[in-house]
């Protein structure tokens, strides 16, 4: 299986476990044994930069360090192309006249960008989803789950 990460399990694994488990704990050991049992996990673009200006904004400069070991490896990012922008501007007009706003008007929508990176893998949607805390709006688009209730 392959999993595309949506924005909080991306962060979660830019976190230093903590002395009491926390919910981005249990996500960051999540994402590691999904790795364990032979998953694919995948970064798109648009996830790690909502997490990456989070921390930026915070100068949180080791866990900068550890998103970037973590997203930036080889074969597991998924870097952000003209195409990919089209496809989420279809996608996003879509919702907009199918009266399915996921956003503002003049939001960015990086759910939108999420799902056309994850599209643009050209697999059927029995081999992917997308680990999510936001199931409701990206599953119009691609297949999500709830990322505790993907089991590794």
């Amino acid at each position: 299986m392959i999993l595309v990460l949506d924005s909080f399990p991306t962060s979660s694994v830019a976190k230093r476990p903590g002395k009491t488990l926390s919910l981005s704990d249990e996500c960051h050991r999540w994402v590691n044994d999904c790795e364990r049992a032979g998953h694919t996990v995948l970064v798109p673009a648009i996830c790690y930069y909502e997490v990456l200006r989070e921390l930026e904004q915070r100068q949180a400069t080791s866990q900068i360090a550890r998103l970037k070991a973590f997203c930036l490896q080889p074969g597991r990012f998924l870097p952000l192309t003209t195409a990919h922008l089209e496809e989420a501007a279809r996608l996003w007009g879509q919702a907009r006249r199918g009266g399915r706003p996921m956003a503002s008007a003049d939001a960015l929508d990086g759910d939108v960008i999420l799902a056309a990176q994850a599209l643009s893998l050209g697999l059927s949607a029995s081999d992917y989803l997308v680990a999510t805390t936001n199931v409701s709006h990206l599953s119009w688009f691609v297949p999500a789950a709830e990322w505790k209730n993907i089991t590794p």
